[in-house]
């Protein structure tokens, strides 16, 4: 582990120590009688403390997730093969760009029917648009691959 990850366990813990102490002082120093109403010291003290003890939450996350990451980068843990976080979707099989096929295709019938209604004249790419047909790769549109950060 690097020293930035040991400071920020030891922040959150001499954090987390402090917001707790504060949380409970007023009880520990009998400045709260148990069952009455809180005073404003009893407020204050409570949630500045509650507020240190997110605080050395959240740090510990962080402290935690950088600990992580070092060690997946010296190879002390595995990371997931991609292919086991691919979905079908991502696969691109058949049945699923053809259920996305004629959902684009019902809905451009609808908004043509309601651009008929309307009177208005078809946009050049909306629904009244000369299209290709249906499987063709004439489209002039060729999508880059996303580009992956490792």
């Amino acid at each position: 582990m690097t020293r930035t990850t040991i400071i920020g366990l030891a922040w959150s813990l001499v954090t987390g120590l402090a917001g707790g102490w504060l949380m409970l002082s007023p009880w520990a120093f009998a400045e709260q009688q148990s069952g009455s109403s809180w005073t404003d010291v009893t407020q204050t003290a409570f949630f500045t403390g509650l507020g240190l003890v997110v605080l050395a939450l959240l740090g510990l996350v962080v402290a935690v997730g950088q600990a992580v990451r070092l060690l997946r980068t010296a190879g002390m843990i595995a990371t997931a093969p991609r292919a086991a976080r691919t979905t079908a979707a991502a696969n691109g099989s058949p049945e699923f760009e053809g259920a996305l096929v004629a959902l684009a295709q019902a809905l451009a019938a609808d908004l043509a029917a309601e651009q008929d209604e309307a009177g208005q004249a078809p946009a050049e790419h909306g629904p009244g648009a000369v299209r290709p047909e249906p499987g063709s790769r004439s489209t002039g549109y060729s999508p880059t691959p996303p580009r992956r950060f490792e």
